[in-house]
């Protein structure tokens, strides 16, 4: 085998730009790289040649094109560039695009825990010092998420500075990110370096059996990297101090379960926990367990506030969902301590959620507003997410379960009114629920909200299905409700597409527009027709702050957080020119803004099915970009119903 010896620093170099790159370098942008020139290329390719030809590589050169690497063995080549198992690692991880790059440079740094000039890394990432310069700006903008700064100082360097715990939280999760096993990995491993991860796995495991604590697969990967991280802190001083953990909730299972593993792990690592230390393993261990009861209630209390909220801004009435409010209330437990300690959290199911369930995924942003303002801290779209999650399995029972909203209209005053509400309530109990009662003339004049009316006069032009009964309830009454009923729950499928879509809110614009516009020319449609408030553009701009309503393949969804609507429609603009929707620099070209009157949303589950078809199938989306007339984008969306 060729010894690395023979291989200098500019070769080194040179083959670790063919390496990543994969694809054909020409002579002028390799000597640009190397800070050489062109001539100098070409004499060092053949050298590396003259060794590669024993290992069965070489780098082959095309007219026109450059250089390229081709690998016959790769494990040799690797071998050859790189003869430590570390050295390798780190070769196989090192990022190649300007975006990894930036996770890479934080993950350093934090190792490094001291000033390290733009020059090491330039070396480190085989990149210039300019290119080192521009990704400093991302660096500090992603370290100041994790509450984190970027202290620079001249002849020195750059170092990251905050607190230890911060600083801890940022590294897992710059770590964790390209983590895709939920077992001790051999990059892992590698990475830690002395620090045993697979027995510590063993040790966690066993600790949290025995105490009958259980947290999912993921949680306890992530406790794993936390433990490994706090023992290469430890070892280095760098401690945790006590007062960044006051106010941690736990119970006696869960501090047990810490102090046997972090006993078994002292003895593993020859080190010492200090008491901020084991209280540090413990938040992650509270924090992530799966509890199967509680003997609290405050969190049933703010579930309850939760609900109530959505109630009143939505029409849905969960509040009878026992199941469903007690395994919120165990959620909200744990994350209480996640979000009192700034704790990151990875939702690997948000990007799904805020695409094909948005009605869940807006239950779970209003839960969120409660949360946040009965704790008063903030609280980021993972955590909504997951909360999401569980008013999706409510969400799928309730159509089935809900009871149906029924307003009462009697002529003849409260008398007549109560005794007909006890003899519903005695034979409809788990069916109907009575909203309210109030007299002929104030159903006609004011806006009412239920699913049908039970009225002991005859209505003309009744706002709902009604049926007349006597005060008494006769049996021909009953067997007219009980009609009333089964025509709700079996009646003829309505078109949500004509009853929604209309000519007058749907428009197709050339040339540049900007997000501002678009959002506005949709709410002036609604306001013009009288459908909307002149508030209503500002709560959709509000929303829009909160959680950018893009979800994907070039669609976007606005509305407002709340709003008074006259009547449920949806405005729709085909831009020919891409706009730019969110910090993230995804481009918009379909936009459906929603307006929907309150307690209507569920009419629109046939519309957010439509909607995720676009979301998931390209070649739908592009069909829509292309139409050139309203009744073409009907015709399609027609299609997709059925």
């Amino acid at each position: 085998m060729a010894q690395i010896e023979n291989l200098i620093p500019r070769w080194q170099n040179l083959l670790h730009h063919l390496y990543l790159k994969m694809d054909f370098m020409s002579g002028e942008e390799l000597a640009e790289l190397l800070q050489v020139n062109a001539r100098t290329i070409r004499s060092d390719i053949k050298s590396i040649n003259e060794i590669f030809s024993k290992e069965g590589n070489q780098i082959v050169s095309v007219r026109g094109k450059g250089y390229q690497l081709q690998l016959r063995y790769e494990s040799v080549f690797l071998k050859l560039l790189a003869p430590s198992k570390e050295e390798r690692f780190n070769l196989q991880v090192i990022p190649s695009l300007a975006q990894d790059r930036i996770p890479y440079i934080i993950r350093y740094l934090l190792l490094q825990n001291d000033f390290v000039k733009l020059d090491t890394l330039a070396e480190e990432l085989y990149v210039s010092k300019s290119t080192i310069n521009s990704d400093m700006v991302d660096v500090k903008r992603k370290l100041a998420e994790c509450s984190l700064i970027l202290s620079k100082r001249a002849g020195y360097g750059v170092k990251i500075e905050g607190s230890e715990m911060n600083m801890r939280f940022c590294f897992s999760k710059y770590l964790l990110s390209d983590s895709v096993s939920l077992l001790v990995s051999d990059e892992e491993q590698t990475f830690f370096g002395e620090i045993d991860l697979r027995n510590i796995q063993n040790i966690i495991l066993t600790s949290l059996a025995e105490y009958k604590v259980q947290m999912t697969d993921m949680a306890v990967k992530n406790l794993i990297i936390h433990v490994a991280i706090a023992i290469r802190r430890i070892k280095n001083q760098q401690y945790v101090e006590q007062n960044e953990l006051q106010g941690l909730e736990f119970n006696i299972q869960e501090l047990r379960a810490v102090q046997k593993m972090i006993q078994e792990i002292e003895r593993l690592e020859s080190i010492q926990f200090p008491e901020s230390e084991l209280t540090y393993i413990l938040l992650h261990v509270c924090s992530k367990h799966v509890l199967q009861s509680y003997n609290g209630y405050r969190e049933v209390i703010l579930v309850h506030k939760m609900l109530a909220e959505i109630k009143r801004q939505y029409g849905y009435d969960f509040s009878s969902h026992q199941q469903f409010i007690a395994h919120l209330a165990l959620h909200l437990k744990p994350a209480i301590n996640r979000i009192k300690f700034n704790m990151n959290i990875h939702n690997p199911y948000l990007s799904n959620i805020k695409r094909n369930y948005p009605l869940a995924f807006e239950f779970g942003l209003l839960a969120r507003e409660v949360l946040t303002e009965e704790l008063n801290q903030a609280i980021n779209e993972d955590e909504a997410g997951y909360m999401a999650m569980h008013f999706l399995y409510a969400l799928s029972e309730e159509p089935n379960n809900r009871k149906k909203r029924v307003l009462l209209v009697c002529a003849s005053g409260i008398g007549t009114a109560k005794l007909l509400e006890i003899k519903i309530k005695k034979l409809f109990d788990t069916e109907i629920e009575i909203i309210g009662s109030c007299s002929l003339y104030k159903y006609q004049k004011n806006k009412q909200e239920a699913d049908f009316v039970i009225s002991t006069v005859p209505i003309e032009a009744s706002k709902h299905a009604y049926v007349q009964v006597t005060p008494f309830l006769s049996k021909a009454d009953i067997r007219g409700i009980e009609r009333l009923l089964e025509k709700d729950e079996n009646r003829a499928t309505f078109n949500p597409i004509s009853l929604f879509f209309s000519k007058k809110y749907f428009t197709i614009l050339e040339g540049k527009r900007t997000k501002e516009q678009i959002l506005t020319t949709l709410a002036n449609k609604f306001e013009v027709e009288g459908n909307v408030q002149a508030s209503f553009l500002k709560s959709v701009k509000e929303r829009e702050n909160i959680v950018a309503t893009y979800l994907g393949n070039g669609l976007a969804a606005p509305h407002p957080i709340s709003a008074d609507v006259k009547e449920t429609k949806i405005a729709v603009c085909i831009t020919k020119e891409p706009i730019i929707w969110n910090e993230e620099g995804d481009e918009v070209q379909i936009i459906l803004m929603l307006a929907v009157k309150n307690k209507e949303q569920e009419q629109l589950s046939t519309v957010y099915e439509i909607i995720s078809q676009i979301v998931e199938i390209p070649k739908l989306a592009k069909e829509i970009r292309e139409v050139e007339d309203f009744e073409a984008f009907i015709r399609i969306l027609e299609y997709v119903k059925t």
